[in-house]
């Protein structure tokens, strides 16, 4: 009986002995160990930390779901955002090639009106502008047209301009006034067998394009270009647009009249003749009209 009892005293003794033994857990637990579990951000199942072990990342415990960013074309190794080449294009308009000569500003006429915005009249074969008459090297007249003389208006015109030099003392006289078409085209005729048409047109109407044919021109005292500069050549200058005429064919004028410096030769305009005079233009120019051959 003691024995028995001594047996079991010394089974208990060894269990006793067992249990201070860190390996006691695991000899008498017989299923796989499994730790808490804890709940992570995402929601998901995750292992507790063990302590002193270093705490996982959490990219790692889940993956990135995040789009790497695509690879840059032509990077630069040194970090420099790159410029890509691209091949040149000139997306700028063809120019049209300039001249030397600065372009006019003046914008082209409308038809039946001038540059300068007079309204062109033609009626039977006349072209009016303002109720002016027009003849030029752009502007002729028929060759039926014959007053046979000045005009009533501008004979008169001339008297008085006349009557007025005389007072000033200075002598006004008339050396050509109206000429017939037939008269026109026998001088313009000579004037280019003797001179060549390039010549005469320079100093004579071709017919049809005579003012003198008009009875609106007259010229007086002499045909020569030292008139100018004689007394009677400088009161005429000042004066003539008081009686509503003008000195037709100006100095430095020749490139826009078509014809050179006569101060001899004088138009009748009438009541506008002043306002031509004061502006320093010539008939063409005052109208914004050519004066061109066709």
């Amino acid at each position: 009986m003691k024995k028995r009892v001594l047996a079991v005293l010394c089974a208990a003794a060894t269990l006793l002995s067992l249990a201070g033994c860190t390996g006691f857990k695991e000899y008498f637990y017989l299923g796989d160990p499994k730790p808490p579990v804890t709940q992570d951000a995402a929601g998901a199942d995750a292992p507790s930390e063990t302590p002193g072990a270093p705490a996982p990342s959490r990219s790692s415990a889940a993956p990135d779901t995040t789009e790497p960013p695509a690879a840059a074309e032509n990077t630069d190794p040194s970090g420099t955002e790159p410029t890509e080449t691209v091949a040149p294009t000139d997306t700028t308009a063809p120019q049209e090639p300039t001249s030397d000569v600065a372009e006019s500003t003046t914008q082209p006429p409308q038809p039946g009106y001038t540059s300068k915005g007079y309204k062109i009249e033609q009626k039977d074969g006349f072209t009016y502008i303002n109720g002016v008459l027009i003849v030029n090297k752009t502007y002729s007249i028929p060759a039926s047209y014959a007053p046979g003389d000045l005009t009533p208006d501008c004979s008169s015109a001339f008297a008085k301009l006349q009557n007025a030099a005389s007072q000033d003392g200075i002598s006004i006289y008339s050396i050509s006034g109206y000429r017939s078409y037939q008269t026109q085209t026998n001088l313009y005729n000579r004037y280019c067998a003797r001179d060549g048409q390039a010549a005469a047109d320079t100093y004579s109407a071709r017919p049809g394009h005579s003012e003198h044919q008009t009875g609106l021109a007259i010229d007086v005292n002499s045909l020569s270009h030292t008139f100018a500069d004689t007394a009677e050549g400088k009161w005429l200058a000042a004066n003539a647009h008081k009686f509503g005429f003008i000195i037709r064919y100006t100095k430095d004028k020749q490139s826009v009249t078509g014809y050179a410096y006569e101060p001899w030769h004088i138009r009748y305009i009438g009541d506008l003749a002043e306002d031509i005079y004061n502006s320093g233009l010539c008939l063409e120019e005052y109208f914004g009209i050519t004066s061109v051959y066709s």
